[in-house]
């Protein structure tokens, strides 16, 4: 497997190329529900599982970390990606093979002293890209052998809804969830494993109806409690502005 790098210059390089140009290009605006580690020991690690429905997911997430807190984040990426876009490990990405039954072996144990360190960790435990609208989020098994393995670890639904409709380019926004924190070592693998992907799916659809709401009634709607990244105006709300100026008074 590849392992995690620390690199501190890397990371502050890629913060900004990634906020000044990469995350503009594509969004209006990256907007955030709940407040990450709130009411956590600081001593306790933190298990964060999200759903993937795009490709953008890992960048979104780096941008986060950068704007939350001073912890080490990692994530875990398919060994194929990381190998082809090896930089990322700088940024905190670590490999998992999921070519063959077992190869994961090493992933899992990586990760587990990861978490023993009391490290934030990050898992997309539907295992690769799914479609936003697919329900339900089926979870791979690894979360909850983690969680066996080092029960006294905190895990965090995160979610993420891409949406568009009222500018040129879309919006998307994070929700974190509630944390929780269960006898994981007395609990049934297969058993937390549906547990983990109802809640992840409840939380989905509560952060689809918010999303839902904000395009069509934006005056009802519960807006993100933080905007983590606001990138100007939209290419409507330019000509928008310009016909304005243009407007003859009378």
């Amino acid at each position: 497997m590849i392992s995690a790098e620390q690199a501190p210059a890397f990371r502050a390089l890629f913060d900004f190329y990634n906020r000044r140009y990469l995350l503009p290009r594509a969004f209006r605006s990256v907007g955030l529900y709940g407040t990450l580690d709130a009411g956590i020991e600081q001593e306790r690690p933190i298990l964060y599982i999200a759903n993937h429905s795009s490709w953008w997911d890992g960048l979104l997430l780096y941008h986060l970390w950068r704007r939350s807190n001073e912890h080490n984040h990692y994530v875990m990426m398919d060994e194929a990606q990381l190998s082809e876009y090896r930089f990322f490990r700088k940024l905190g990405a670590y490999s998992v093979d999921k070519s063959a039954a077992g190869a994961s072996r090493a992933s899992l144990r990586y990760t587990e002293r990861l978490l023993d360190e009391g490290a934030r960790v990050w898992l997309f435990p539907q295992g690769d890209i799914r479609h936003l609208e697919s329900r339900p989020l089926e979870l791979q098994r690894g979360t909850a052998h983690l969680l066996r393995r080092v029960p006294h670890t905190a895990v965090v639904p995160v979610t993420f809804y891409y949406t568009s409709g009222l500018h040129s380019k879309p919006e998307v926004s994070l929700m974190i969830g509630e944390a929780m924190t269960e006898d994981w070592a007395s609990s049934d693998g297969a058993a937390m494993t549906r547990m983990l992907g109802s809640r992840l799916t409840q939380q989905l659809d509560l952060h689809r109806s918010y999303a839902i709401a904000a395009v069509n009634d934006r005056s009802k709607a519960k807006l993100p409690d933080r905007e983590l990244l606001r990138t100007g105006l939209s290419v409507n709300e330019k000509y928008d502005r310009l016909r304005k100026k243009r407007r003859p008074a009378h």
